[in-house]
């Protein structure tokens, strides 16, 4: 998958210096590594709690993104105070969780 992002400014110019100074090869570096910064910044359970809450996701891609199984996504749900919604919405959700869950066996 591939972002185009435009960068401007003050931003712009700092990526520049990082690069003059020989930290990176060129901005697209810079930003990935900046990315990858900010990425450990954020608890991938927490987003993935939230995501749910917010009905964005099913109860298996919020397992996978928190990199926990549904037992144990289930479980910080639950600690959480929220009640877990069984069944999925569609037959597209479904699929996808099914292909989630496969993954988590093999």
């Amino acid at each position: 998958m591939s972002t185009t992002v435009e960068i401007k400014g003050e931003l712009e110019l700092y990526l520049r210096q990082l690069i003059d100074a020989g930290l990176y090869n060129n901005i697209a570096e810079a930003v990935r590594d900046s990315i990858r910064h900010l990425m450990k910044e954020y608890d991938k359970k927490e987003i993935a709690v939230t995501l749910y809450k917010m009905e964005k996701i099913s109860l298996a891609k919020a397992a996978e993104i928190a990199g926990v199984s549904s037992i144990e996504m289930k479980k910080n749900l639950v600690e959480k105070g929220i009640n877990p919604r069984l069944g999925a919405e569609s037959a597209e959700k479904l699929e996808m969780d099914y292909l989630t869950l496969k993954s988590e066996v093999n």
